[in-house]
């Protein structure tokens, strides 16, 4: 990808993120998720332009659950499809956006749970109480 197509799949993803309240570009930097774009060595040893989405998550560890700060990461060649990059994060919008505590409370119930099913969780608790 040339710079102008990096910078146009930049766009389609802030655009997709900040429709799920995950970016607010030109408001600061408080958002849940940011992106940005570096070059790094492929699975070829070749320099090559990638982008990173970086937000905190709630991981499992042996002292216990840990917030974390979690990435994706994918090489910007002729492959990449930025719709297909932000639907991989926005799929786990409720996820990113909740509180660690309530993130805790559905790992504890669902051991193997996907952060994409975290909403369903979420709205059966409501009901539940």
């Amino acid at each position: 990808m040339n710079k102008v197509d990096i910078k146009k799949a930049v766009g389609v993803i802030q655009r997709e993120l900040t429709k799920y309240g995950l970016m607010t570009p030109g408001k600061g930097i408080d958002f849940p998720v940011s992106i940005s774009v570096g070059l790094e060595e492929n699975e070829h040893g070749n320099k090559t332009p990638h982008i990173h989405a970086y937000w905190l998550d709630t991981n499992v560890t042996v002292d216990g659950y840990k917030l974390e700060e979690t990435s994706k990461v994918e090489e910007l060649n002729r492959y990449f499809s930025p719709e297909v990059f932000a639907i991989g994060i926005t799929q786990r919008a409720e996820w990113i956006k909740a509180d660690h505590e309530d993130r805790v409370e559905y790992m504890k119930e669902n051991q193997f749970g996907h952060p994409a099913l975290f909403p369903v969780w979420m709205e059966a608790q409501k009901i539940s109480a």
